[in-house]
């Protein structure tokens, strides 16, 4: 009985040692996990980012589970040009209601940053009430909101989002 008990918390450590190393830095899950599929993002023929997405195994795509998102930037953008987009998006596909949107600014607003091209944003889908972010490799903010990981990945995963044929190349459909 008491080597259950051993064996549970061996996992419990593994599992939360694993959170905090993932935590600290982008690089492992560019490193370590497994790259779903990729795509660039255009507006009018102008290239604005290549996205990756990444899964910690080779099982499908399940936007309910754990994954990362890097937008690798290929033009420079203003952190509020960030939100903003982002903001019209979630509203586009969910409808906030006014006061999520401006909790969600406030929570973004500590989380985004103006990008150069070059700069990688990574948002790892940790639950679904939380994302980290990281920006070049370092972490940027630990954002938490009610169900954040199916309103802010729609923009690129769900089933509304603007560019299908992106989705399927990103989950490695097509």
């Amino acid at each position: 009985m008491m080597i259950k008990y051993i064996i549970v918390f061996f996992i419990i450590i593994l599992n939360a040692s694993t959170q905090i190393l993932l935590a600290q830095s982008s690089e492992r899950i560019h490193e370590e996990w497994n790259k779903q599929g990729e795509t660039v993002t255009s507006f009018f023929g102008i290239s604005l980012y290549r996205g990756t997405l990444y899964t910690p195994d080779t099982e499908p795509f399940d936007i309910e589970g754990t994954y990362a998102l890097t937008l690798t930037y290929l033009r420079s953008f203003k952190e509020k040009t960030l939100i903003k987009s982002t903001i019209n998006e979630i509203n586009r596909i969910e409808a906030l209601t006014v006061e999520n949107e401006k909790v969600l600014i406030d929570l973004l607003s500590n989380c985004f940053v103006d990008v150069s091209s070059g700069d990688r944003i990574t948002a790892l889908a940790n639950s679904k009430d939380n994302i980290i972010f990281f920006h070049n490799g370092k972490q940027q903010c630990n954002l938490e909101m009610i169900n954040i990981r199916k309103s802010f990945f729609s923009i690129w995963l769900g089933n509304n989002t603007r560019d299908v044929q992106g989705s399927l190349r990103l989950q490695g459909l097509q």
